[in-house]
């Protein structure tokens, strides 16, 4: 993969997160969930069959950001492919349906490793990084 390219995945990523994270932000019921997750999230997202671009995510005190490397140090590491963790990320893809099934290299669509103390933490994340579902009006 061409270093243009990374730049490219990372500016794409980084800014769906961002805007993830912002859009939750816009909801007050949010703030406690966004305020509270504490942790370092390891995201590789599997661009070729045996290659994986690495980002993290590290939250602290309702801040956030996401950063270009694998850290050593962390809660969770999700490795996904970048079309379907968007898909998860815009609510199409369940979590189940992402554990479950297969991506298109024949791995899981969602593979978690736990790094930390907390598995709870998965839990949060998730709710961090997929969209809320919108009510149909009237």
């Amino acid at each position: 993969m061409e270093e243009s390219d990374k730049k490219n995945l990372f500016i794409t990523f980084s800014g769906v997160i961002n805007a993830l994270i912002e859009d939750k932000r816009k909801n007050p019921k949010n703030a406690k969930l966004l305020n509270s997750f504490e942790g370092v999230v390891n995201l590789g997202l599997q661009v070729e069959e045996d290659y994986y671009f690495w980002l993290n995510l590290t939250a602290k005190d309702g801040d956030y950001k996401i950063d270009r490397s694998r850290l050593e140090n962390f809660d969770l590491e999700l490795m996904a492919d970048p079309g379907d963790l968007l898909y998860f990320s815009n609510g199409t893809n369940s979590t189940v349906h992402m554990v479950i099934k297969k991506n298109r290299f024949g791995k899981r669509k969602l593979r978690i490793k736990k790094g930390g103390r907390n598995l709870g933490k998965l839990l949060k994340i998730s709710k961090i990084l997929v969209l809320d579902k919108i009510p149909a009006d009237k």
